[in-house]
């Protein structure tokens, strides 16, 4: 395969760091706005990361306008939490961001 053809690993390593910055900020704004209990009560950062089975600091990742490496495992237990289906969540980011994320 031909370098030409292929993107180099710099810029993959550049497509990855952006998908997963708009994945950040998408889960951000789709749940991380107001901290809630399945009882729709307003609740702390803390009580949100523990219920989800994280830790305070990933969600203040998460949130932060870069973003991060965001792990799967992280996704699923908000998912979980928020009683949401990975599929609708990548579904929506797909309608949002497309599937081929430009530099």
């Amino acid at each position: 395969m031909s370098k030409s053809k292929n993107k180099s690993k710099d810029e993959l390593n550049k497509a990855n760091a952006l998908v997963n910055k708009y994945l950040c900020n998408f889960i951000s704004n789709k749940f991380l706005q107001t901290f809630n209990d399945r009882d729709s009560n307003v609740i702390s950062q803390n009580k949100y990361a523990t219920s989800c089975g994280l830790s305070s600091s990933t969600l203040s990742k998460l949130k932060s306008s870069e973003g991060y490496d965001i792990p799967m495992t992280t996704i699923y237990n908000i998912c979980r939490y928020e009683r949401y289906s990975l599929k609708d969540l990548f579904e929506e980011f797909e309608k949002k961001y497309g599937v081929d994320i430009p530099l």
